[in-house]
């Protein structure tokens, strides 16, 4: 792996804030698009993550973010044993702690978004449409709620008395 590639990635953090180091590894929408595809599609090789992204990436773009996560040790690269000239790409343990952002953004989204323009106006209107899943649910940590009891009374009354 290239050293000074992770250097120059990692210390664009410009301090030793944790969140400010991980915005850079995830930063930007391709990169967390294209571990979407590997991580829940299981879409493994360029090819596979290329024709199959919905977003329609460039190959230019994919290439670019594959070899940036490589770089990062967020992914690993196998050769892949039907094909002598493909690539399979795989998680790495690093990697795989990006997964439980990936389903908090997961349940932001799945919160905060309109429903599909596709789904019948029965589903649009259920109060189920944009709920999530049970299985997907879970606990508060004690810190959390605190957080949270914080940021509403500092945030949500503000905001409320401001609207």
């Amino acid at each position: 792996m290239n050293q000074i590639i992770k250097l120059n990635i990692t210390s664009k953090a410009k301090s030793h804030c944790p969140i400010s180091f991980a915005a850079e590894v995830i930063a930007d929408h391709w990169s967390v698009l294209v571990l979407r595809d590997i991580v829940i599609h299981n879409r493994r090789s360029f090819n596979s993550i290329l024709i199959n992204n919905n977003e329609n990436i460039s190959s230019a773009t994919l290439a670019k973010r594959l070899k940036r996560m490589c770089d990062l040790e967020l992914l690993c690269t196998s050769d892949d044993p039907t094909h002598s000239q493909r690539k399979i790409y795989s998680l790495t343990s690093k990697g795989m702690d990006l997964v439980p952002i990936m389903v908090e953004m997961f349940r932001f989204g799945k919160k905060h978004t309109a429903p599909s323009p596709t789904a019948t106006s029965s589903a649009a209107t259920s109060p189920t449409a944009t709920s999530i899943p049970e299985n997907m649910k879970r606990p508060l940590s004690s810190y959390e709620e605190n957080l949270f009891e914080d940021l509403r009374l500092t945030h949500l009354n503000h905001a409320e008395n401001t609207i």
